[in-house]
């Protein structure tokens, strides 16, 4: 029976569109369930990441109050796995059955997570027959292995992903009358909307920024749109929050003055701090290079290869001119932390510290020795009158000796510790100098040494200190000049904000290799010479420390038999380069002899 051609082209035209109705619910349910499907796996292992850590940091709670609680707080179904993958614990059921064995070898995500740490599977249920999204994790709770698994219904995603293929066909069979080319467009439409959806979701995991989905005129997949352009943000706001966190670890890394690194399980750097690079001398690392590759030193080498292993090390050691202590400290998740610290300013200020107990015991010693053996002499009742005058004599120098050292050590303590602050007021350097020589002529007066000032300015200090200055240096310098045609010059002169003063004089000298220790407190170029003019051995190291506390600066040269000269610095009053007033009257004549 013929058909009349409208009803053949009606009928031909509805069943095209019944077809594409058809091939449009498949597709579009298969589309969106799959998108669905994906998303609400990674949901389910984030939740499933971090309900492992609280299930780690829950070691005292019960197993079935922990996961009604991590139930309740996510809404997924929680079910705790002993090693053999028996079920211990489901927050979907009151009790666990006990043949929750039975079948255990199907829990697939069970057993992967047991191999791989995580797994995760789309499977039904053994024990209520429904299709779940399982998403499994393994951790350590008590000492034995278990697994935690986050189930989650399939049910939903798949009747959400029914309702829009229902509206999708709906549409598709309602355009129907307006055309197959109306129909095609929009079923075309559709499915494109939905394939953004599903590489925008896809997309979401990359390292690289993903535009939001446009929201498209359909409700439903608008709502889906919406949805995955909020779980965009979150996911956006999550990695910003994971990087400023990581950038602000690495900054503080960087601004510790103490080396730090990093290692990884196998003794590799993970992160280095510049500290450590210039205290183990490295100019650049690469990173995860083995940390035996970078160190050279054997000891220091074997002690952060098997930092990784042991729980704590510690260990001082000399790498170049630094002596350093390193500290490791294994990490609770693998890898270890080291520690560099420098000491060596802490192990020269003991060794000074250890010196200067020696040389003080030694120096002591020698008048206290001398006094007891003149005094038991002296005790002799036979002993004649001219001896006797010989050993109080003695006995009266050696004690002078002894009250020096130890005003001198008084004073250099007092220097030290900060205890005393200089002043800062405005003098005439060459005033100092005149009263320290004035104070020296009754100690030396029977030699005939000339003392002159060349220069003058005023300084910005304190002119008591100065006036210590010039004593311990004119000192020195009359206890090595000739008694014939000795001579002692004080040179000063203004070099920019500084007065530059030198104390010259043509005395035996010293020999270059011993200049730059003469600062050292008890240290002596001629040990029975200095004696014997009764120096203490601290008066240039007071000297060091006064012009170090006003702010300046001081330095020897010499040689053998060509004299010496000590040159310090002293900050200048801000004034005109022109004298100051009362100059002329501490300038004498040249050559003014003791």
């Amino acid at each position: 029976m013929r058909l009349p051609l409208r009803l053949a082209t009606a009928l031909a035209l509805g069943g095209c569109i019944v077809v594409l109705g058809a091939a449009a619910w498949i597709v579009a349910r298969a589309v969106v369930a799959d998108a669905m499907y994906a998303q609400g796996q990674r949901d389910l292992a984030a939740a499933t990441a971090l309900a492992t850590e609280r299930l780690q940091a829950s070691q005292e709670l019960p197993l079935d109050s922990v996961a009604d609680a991590l139930a309740l707080s996510t809404g997924y179904r929680v079910s705790v796995f002993d090693s053999d993958r028996r079920l211990l614990v489901d927050s979907n059921l009151e009790s666990v059955p006990a043949a929750s064995a039975v079948n255990a070898d199907t829990r697939s995500e069970v057993a992967g997570a047991l191999s791989r740490v995580r797994a995760s599977s789309i499977r039904v249920s053994e024990l209520d027959g429904r299709r779940y999204l399982f998403s499994a994790s393994r951790l350590y709770r008590g000492g034995e292995q278990v697994v935690l698994r986050f189930g989650a219904p399939a049910e939903p995603i798949l009747d959400a992903a029914s309702r829009v293929a229902h509206w999708i066909t709906l549409t598709v069979l309602a355009g129907g009358g307006v055309g197959l080319l109306v129909l095609d467009r929009g079923a075309g439409g559709v499915v494109n909307v939905l394939g953004d959806i599903r590489r925008f979701l896809a997309r979401l995991g990359d390292s690289q920024p993903v535009a939001r989905v446009k929201l498209p005129a359909v409700i439903e997949l608008a709502r889906v749109a919406s949805a995955a352009n909020r779980l965009r943000g979150e996911l956006e706001e999550q990695v910003a929050r994971v990087t400023r966190e990581r950038d602000e670890l690495a900054q503080l890394m960087d601004e510790v003055g103490e080396g730090l690194m990093a290692l990884t399980n196998d003794a590799r750097v993970l992160r280095i701090n510049p500290a450590a690079r210039q205290l183990l001398g490295l100019a650049e690392v690469i990173p995860f290079s083995p940390v035996g590759s970078i160190v050279r030193d054997p000891v220091l080498r074997d002690l952060l290869e098997a930092s990784v292993i042991r729980p704590e090390g510690r260990l001082e050691v000399s790498v170049g001119d630094r002596e350093l202590e390193i500290r490791t400290k294994r990490g609770t998740e693998g890898g270890a932390v080291v520690l560099l610290v420098d000491i060596t300013e802490i192990r020269r200020l003991e060794a000074v510290r250890s010196d200067f107990v020696a040389n003080a015991s030694h120096e002591l010693k020698t008048p206290l020795t001398v006094i007891r053996a003149a005094a038991e002499t002296v005790l002799d009742e036979d002993l004649p009158p001219d001896l006797r005058g010989r050993f109080l004599r003695s006995i009266e120098g050696n004690t002078v000796r002894l009250q020096r050292m130890v005003d001198d050590l008084l004073d250099l303590s007092r220097y030290e510790s900060g205890a005393w602050r200089p002043e800062r007021e405005p003098f005439a350097v060459a005033r100092a100098a005149w009263a320290a020589w004035d104070e020296m002529q009754d100690k030396w007066a029977d030699r005939g040494v000339s003392f002159r000032v060349e220069g003058d300015g005023e300084a910005l200090g304190d002119e008591a200190a100065a006036y210590q200055i010039f004593r311990n240096l004119l000192e020195n310098a009359l206890r090595y000049v000739p008694a014939e045609n000795g001579r002692v010059v004080v040179n000063i002169d203004r070099s920019g904000n500084h007065l530059v003063v030198g104390v010259e004089d043509n005395g035996s000298g010293i020999p270059v290799s011993a200049l730059p220790r003469i600062f050292e407190r008890f240290y002596r170029v001629d040990t029975a010479r200095s004696r014997d003019g009764g120096g203490t051995g601290l008066g240039l190291a007071i000297v060091r420390h006064l012009v170090s506390s006003m702010g300046g600066q001081v330095e020897a040269r010499s040689g053998w038999g060509v004299g010496t000269t000590i040159t310090f610095t002293i900050p200048a009053a801000h004034r005109p380069d022109s004298a100051p007033a009362g100059v002329a009257a501490v300038n004498r004549a040249d050559g003014d002899p003791v």
